[in-house]
C-alpha cells in the first residue's frame, strides 16, 4: 500500500490486479476516496488521478460510496454496490487509456491536463484564460508550499494580481469578462501595455513586469498545449533604470530626532530608521526576534538571521548605536512580548501610508516607502562610507555583485569624498614633482 498526504485527506495508490496503478511507461491512474468531501448520507466521492511525467491532473468519477465500503488498500469498493462501481472505475481507466493511445498516435504531446480534459470532452483549443490563470496560480501555490528555493508567497499573490489585470483589460478592450487563448492576437502584447500605462495609471517598469508574467504564464500553457503560439513569445519586456529614492544622512538623523504627535507615527518612524541602517526589507524586519541579536566574531552585537526570500540566504548586518538605541526602546513593548517580535511592525499597506505622514512632519518631500529604507542602507550608510561591493552585497544578501550594482549608485557624498583624496594625492604628487625638479636643476648646474 502506497499513501499520500494531500490537504488532509489520504489517498492510496491502486495495487490489485484488477486495478493496477502504472498504465504504461508514461502514465498511471490512481483511484481514491475524497473524504474530505464526505455528505450528509456518509458516502465520499471517488477520485481519478492521472499522473503522467511527474505531473498530476484530477477529477470526479462521478461515483459515491460510503467509507467502510471503499477498500484502501486494493483501492476498489466492496459490498453490495461494489461490482457497479467497480466495473465503472475499469471503464474510466480503459477510456483514458484509449484516450492518452488516441492523442499519443497524433504526435501530440500528452500531458495529464491535455489527457483530462480530452477524456471530459474539454477540447485544450477552448481553454479560456481564466481558466489557464486559475490553474497555473494553483500549480504556483503548490510550488510555494512545497517550500520552492526561488518562490515565495509574495511571488504568488503577485501573478494572482496580473490575472486580474489581464481580466480587467478584456473588459475595457472588449467589453468581455473573458477570452479564449486561441482569439488572442499578435497585437495583445502592444495593447495590453498600452491599457497597464493609461488606463491602468502604471508606470513603464510596472507594466513590464505584469507582461512579463502573462508571458510566464502562456508559454506554460502553450506546454500544457492550450494554444499552438504564445503571442507574447516575439514581445521584448524592456525596463528603464528608475530613479531609486534614499534618505541622505541629515534627513535620517533629523527623522530619528524630529518628534512625532502620535505613538503610531513614533513607532513607524522608528522602523524605518532601523530599516535605513540594517538594509531589511519589510518582511525580514516583520520577522525579526530578540534571538535574532547576538554577539559577532568582532565582539559586537550583530543581526543575523536568513532573508524571508526563502533560499536560505544570509544577511547578518552590523548594529550600530541608533538602531540599538531603536531595539532597546522596544525591549518591553506590549506587542514585542506577546508575539517575541524585536520591533512593532504594521501591516505593510498600513506601514507605508503612516510612513508618508513621518515624511511630512520631518519636511522630507520624498515618496518613502519600506523598500526606500534599504537603498537609504546601501547608499547613504555603505557606499558613501566606503564600503565595498561586495562587503555590501553580503549584508543585503545578494546572490551576485550584479543585484549589489542595481543599489551602488554613485552620490554626491562619495563624489566628494572621492575627489577629496584625489585632490590630497594631486597636491603630494605636484609637490614630489616640483621637489625632483629643483633638485635636477641643481645638478645641472
Amino acid at each position: 500500500m502506497q499513501l499520500f498526504e494531500d490537504g488532509g485527506y489520504k489517498q492510496y495508490s491502486v495495487t490489485s490486479n484488477h486495478h493496477k496503478m502504472k498504465v504504461n511507461q508514461s502514465m498511471s491512474i490512481l483511484f481514491w476516496l475524497f473524504k474530505a468531501k464526505t455528505g450528509s448520507d456518509g458516502k465520499s466521492p471517488i477520485y481519478c488521478r492521472i499522473t503522467i511525467e511527474g505531473k498530476r491532473a484530477e477529477f470526479s468519477t462521478g461515483k459515491r460510496i460510503e467509507t467502510a465500503n471503499w477498500d484502501a488498500r486494493s483501492g476498489i469498493a466492496k459490498g453490495k454496490e461494489a461490482i457497479m462501481i467497480n466495473k465503472e472505475l475499469t471503464k474510466v481507466k480503459s477510456d483514458l487509456q484509449r484516450t492518452y493511445d488516441g492523442l499519443d498516435a497524433l504526435k501530440q504531446r500528452v500531458t495529464a491536463e491535455v489527457l483530462k480534459n480530452t477524456y471530459q470532452g474539454v477540447s485544450p483549443e477552448n481553454k479560456l484564460m481564466s481558466e489557464a490563470w486559475k490553474e497555473y496560480n494553483s500549480l504556483l501555490l503548490q510550488r510555494v508550499n512545497a517550500k520552492e528555493p526561488t518562490l515565495d508567497l509574495d511571488t504568488q499573490e503577485r501573478f494572482v494580481i496580473t490575472a486580474n489585470k489581464a481580466m480587467e483589460f478584456f473588459k475595457h478592450k472588449y467589453r468581455v469578462a473573458d477570452k479564449m487563448l486561441r482569439d488572442l492576437k499578435d497585437s495583445f502584447g502592444d495593447d495590453f501595455f498600452l491599457y497597464l500605462t493609461t488606463t491602468g495609471e502604471l508606470s513603464r517598469n510596472t507594466a513590464m513586469k505584469y507582461i512579463k508574467n502573462t508571458k510566464q504564464m502562456l508559454r506554460w500553457a502553450k506546454k500544457q498545449g492550450y494554444l499552438q503560439t504564445n503571442p507574447l513569445e516575439g514581445f521584448k519586456c524592456t525596463y528603464k533604470d528608475p530613479k531609486r529614492l534614499r534618505l541622505t544622512l541629515e534627513e535620517l538623523i533629523r527623522m530619528f530626532h524630529t518628534e512625532m504627535p502620535v505613538k503610531r507615527l513614533e513607532e513607524v518612524r522608528d522602523v524605518y530608521v532601523f530599516a535605513c541602517f540594517t538594509g531589511y526589507a519589510y518582511m525580514d524586519l516583520y520577522k525579526l526576534e530578540p534571538e535574532n541579536v547576538i554577539y559577532w566574531i568582532d565582539g559586537t552585537k550583530w543581526l543575523i538571521k536568513d532573508r524571508y526570500k526563502g533560499d536560505n540566504t544570509k544577511c547578518n548586518v552590523p548594529l550600530f548605536d541608533i538602531p540599538l538605541q531603536i531595539i532597546e526602546k522596544y525591549k518591553t513593548h506590549p506587542y514585542c512580548q506577546a508575539n517575541n517580535k524585536l520591533l512593532p511592525v504594521n501591516s505593510n499597506q498600513r506601514f507605508n501610508g503612516y510612513l508618508k505622514e513621518v515624511a511630512a512632519i520631518c519636511g522630507i518631500n520624498k515618496d518613502l516607502t519600506t523598500h526606500t529604507g534599504r537603498h537609504s542602507f546601501a547608499t547613504t550608510i555603505l557606499f558613501d562610507n566606503g564600503c565595498s561591493l561586495s562587503a555590501a552585497g553580503e549584508m543585503l544578501g545578494h546572490e551576485s555583485e550584479r543585484t549589489t550594482k542595481i543599489y551602488a549608485k554613485t552620490t554626491d557624498v562619495r563624489i566628494a569624498k572621492d575627489m577629496k583624496e584625489v585632490k590630497a594625492n594631486l597636491v603630494e604628487r605636484i609637490k614630489e614633482i616640483k621637489l625632483e625638479a629643483i633638485q635636477d636643476a641643481a645638478i645641472a648646474n
